[in-house]
């Protein structure tokens, strides 16, 4: 049994249902897909790889990699990572953002062939001695001179390149900027960089044969792609870590919420989306979640409600309570705010607690029982 969640981020997304690939490999780069690539008014790289619409991408013969701009900026977010999943979720391969990449362009002069190729020449920027202004990224200007077709361009000092960084509200006398993000195409299970502690991993991959939260968040996250289900890009879906740090948090979240109203101590923790509900089980409180799924006006069966988030494109993290004395359980979404969960239980103390399902503070290793990636629908 289920009870409506506020939902920060309701969104709904696109895939492919089509024929079997291999199992958590990625499709070749360049493969079309069944989905007409310009439908949404994208474009598509020299070496076939769909662009979607807002963004501007570009590769090269010869490399998997796509360099990747969000047309209307980056401030506030998003960082690399997640533009290189909403830019190439069309693509028959999943890209991910190639987190440490070697910086191979130190100037402005070594940048111009990737500005080139995404349709600008670069000018020295008005500040910092054209440095990025944040550590590991590659910055343009949003705006274009119309006069003679330039961006101000900055190259980052460090010598690896971040995808978790953002310029945030960075500007030079006003101008403010996009990132330029290396994609690359990446097996689900190698998709996602992750630290421990926080989480219970450095690398998610697929566990799913269990009643624990994690194992049935990612059997749906599976399920979805070898169903095809509308809300599995044709690359897929990655699985999820777990926060274990905000356990005890979210536990005095569960507790508090079963007495006082779903939802009454929403943010405590620091997550912005969350679901409440009861069951025997995780595994149950999470399958009824995705019983949500429902047809909309045409027909298409889609991932309403609670059951969003555990389909959501890219990689992602959760944490999850469950009160003390009852079935209630509590699933903080999308976010691992470490800082805020110990904050909390800190001040306190008397609050915050394990239940005998509590996840074990430890790392996990990735390779024991990990289990073979999903069948993933191939493009036409």
């Amino acid at each position: 049994m289920t009870r409506t969640a506020l939902l920060a981020a309701a969104l709904l997304w696109v895939g492919s249902s089509c024929s079997g690939s291999p199992a958590g490999a990625p499709s070749s780069s360049g493969g079309s897909t069944s989905l007409d690539a310009g439908a949404d008014g994208g474009s598509v790289t020299a070496n076939g790889v769909p662009c979607s619409a807002g963004y501007t991408c570009f590769d090269t013969a010869g490399s998997d990699v796509v360099w990747v701009m969000k047309n209307d900026g980056n401030v506030n977010g998003p960082n690399c990572e997640d533009v290189c999943v909403g830019a190439l979720s069309r693509s028959c391969a999943y890209h991910g953002c190639d987190e440490g990449r070697t910086v191979e362009y130190p100037n402005i002069a070594s940048f111009a062939p990737i500005a080139a190729g995404l349709g600008f020449t670069c000018r020295p920027g008005g500040c910092w001695n054209s440095v990025s202004p944040t550590e590991g990224l590659y910055l343009v200007s949003i705006a274009t001179d119309a006069t003679n077709g330039t961006k101000a361009c900055y190259v980052p000092l460090q010598s690896t390149l971040s995808c978790s960084a953002q310029p945030g509200n960075a500007n030079c006398y006003g101008e403010r900027y996009s990132s330029v993000c290396p994609c690359v195409p990446k097996a689900l299970d190698k998709a996602c960089n992750w630290t421990c502690p926080p989480h219970n991993a450095t690398r998610a991959v697929w566990k799913t044969s269990g009643t624990s939260c994690l194992e049935r968040v990612n059997y749906w996250r599976k399920k979805a792609c070898e169903d095809g289900w509308v809300e599995c890009p044709p690359g897929g879906l990655p699985p999820m870590v777990e926060c274990t740090a905000c356990n005890q948090c979210a536990n005095s979240e569960a507790e508090y919420d079963s007495t006082h109203g779903a939802h009454a101590s929403f943010t405590r923790c620091g997550e912005l989306v969350q679901g409440e509900g009861g069951g025997d089980s995780c595994a149950d409180v999470i399958d009824g979640f995705v019983s949500e799924r429902q047809a909309d006006a045409q027909g298409v069966v889609r991932c309403t409600g609670h059951c969003g988030p555990i389909v959501a494109p890219g990689c992602h993290t959760f944490s999850w309570g469950r009160a003390n004395n009852s079935n209630f359980h509590t699933l903080d979404w999308d976010g691992c705010n470490a800082n805020a969960c110990q904050n909390y239980c800190t001040a306190h103390s008397g609050d915050c607690f394990t239940v005998p399902t509590s996840p074990l503070m430890t790392c996990d290793d990735p390779d024991t029982g990990a289990e073979l990636g999903p069948v993933l629908v191939t493009c036409h």
